[in-house]
């Protein structure tokens, strides 16, 4: 080889190692990019060429090249947020979003929501993912819209009851003999007058909140009990309704064995026509421990002296109108809302995207790779399925760069550098003798 041969030889070595010290240097400036993979530059060695000596043919190498700069997926750690909508995948996969034109992925979960409720990235990109309706996850993928819509109210259909019932009540009062017809006893004089009595807010199929009183009887020289259910007659469109007086929607009686077990459970609805202005009729299920057939049901009433009439547990299943306040993200992405009313519905699925080759993935900028002829094409689902990491909810994934790994290559390409600087040096002194020598 030439001179000139070896000055080549030297500055493609330079070329090789200025290539790796900036890699090295591009993932040091992304050491604090989230989702950022840290790149590894590979070399090879130049076609050698062809001499002859007097062994025979040999090659003599030429000096080094770039082969490629390849990306390393390893996992980076994960670090909190204090945005409900950040999230990390904890394993393989990308979150895949869209500009409205073209698909892009990334491991920067860095979300929120646009002025149209859809989940975007800093840079507006909508995520890909399945919307949901009425609280059901949808199977078509799409950009994911989360809707801020309040949740539906439901009207109350049951109500369970455990009380325990002082056999030695009573009072002077003759709970029978009221008329309870929305018009002539007040709700003050029948809780009055009753032996033992409390109450509950339960809900109409619009969502409004109203007061059930229930008034228990005991029946003298029996194990027996009386008990009604009683509302506010003017909140109804019943005939005659007087705002504050009781009105009686349903009654019923208890019979209890020598021991206080409840062994009988009878209730029925008044036959008296009313309904609260605008909702569905209502007709609710008192669960006390029986039904009115005997067969077992939630709740339970005991008829003891051990102590006075009191209220164990009561709870009733409706709920009004709920306004979102909250968002939460699980390990399949799944995104829940958390309303006032303390319901909760599932408001859509962030979807997760898979590759056979990741190492074919094409750097974009911002955080964003897309899919090559080289990665093929992306395998779209759920996050937890196919092979697919979990979703951490309020976290973010940081980069996987090494800083001491990366100091200890720096180190390794300068000394590279320095050494090929060198080979040129020499060949341009040894030049430098031969023009001397003419």
């Amino acid at each position: 080889m030439s001179l000139f041969g070896t000055l080549q030889t030297g500055a493609s070595g330079l070329g090789v190692s200025g290539a790796s010290l900036g890699v090295i240097g591009d993932n040091i400036a992304n050491l604090n990019t989230v989702g950022y993979k840290r790149s590894t530059a590979s070399f090879a060695d130049m076609l050698p060429q062809d001499v002859f000596g007097l062994g025979g043919p040999a090659q003599l190498g030429r000096g080094a090249a770039n082969l490629t700069i390849g990306g390393q997926f390893t996992q980076g750690t994960l670090m909190g947020s204090g945005n409900a909508l950040d999230m990390a995948i904890s394993g393989g996969g990308w979150f895949q979003v869209n500009d409205g034109s073209q698909s892009f992925y990334t491991r920067d979960g860095s979300f929120g929501l646009d002025n149209e409720g859809y989940l975007v990235t800093p840079m507006g990109h909508r995520v890909q993912g399945y919307g949901a309706s009425g609280g059901q996850i949808s199977p078509v993928l799409g950009d994911l819209q989360i809707g801020s819509t309040p949740a539906p109210p439901a009207e109350t259909t049951a109500i369970t009851l455990d009380l325990v019932l002082d056999p030695d009540a009573g009072n002077d009062l003759d709970y029978g003999a009221l008329a309870l017809d929305g018009a002539t006893t007040s709700i003050e004089d029948a809780a009055a007058a009753a032996d033992f009595n409390t109450s509950i807010t339960v809900y109409d199929s619009l969502g409004r909140d109203h007061d059930l009183l229930l008034n228990f009887e005991r029946v003298a020289g029996t194990n027996e009990w009386t008990y009604s259910a009683v509302i506010d007659a003017g909140e109804t469109d019943a005939a005659g309704a007087v705002e504050g007086m009781a009105l009686e929607v349903g009654s019923g009686r208890l019979v209890f064995d020598t021991e206080g077990n409840l062994t009988g459970n009878s209730f029925t609805t008044t036959g008296t026509a009313w309904s609260w202005p605008g909702a569905d009729a209502w007709a609710p299920e008192l669960q006390l421990g029986l039904d009115g057939t005997g067969a077992g049901s939630d709740g339970g009433v005991v008829n003891t002296g051990d102590q006075a009439s009191s209220v164990l547990s009561i709870s009733q299943d409706g709920y009004a109108m709920g306004d979102l306040v909250s968002l939460a993200v699980d390990e399949e992405g799944v995104i829940r809302g958390q309303y006032s009313n303390g319901q909760e519905m599932e408001l859509g699925q962030v979807a997760v995207a898979s590759f056979d080759a990741e190492s074919g993935l094409q750097r974009l900028g911002g955080n964003l790779y897309g899919a090559t002829f080289a990665s093929g094409d992306p395998a779209v689902g759920a996050a937890g399925t196919g092979g697919r990491g979990s979703i951490t909810g309020y976290a973010l994934e940081r980069s996987n760069v090494d800083l001491e790994h990366e100091f200890v290559s720096m180190i390794q390409a300068q000394r590279s550098y320095q050494a090929n600087a060198g080979v040129v040096r020499t060949a341009d002194e040894t030049l430098q003798e031969l023009v001397n020598l003419v």
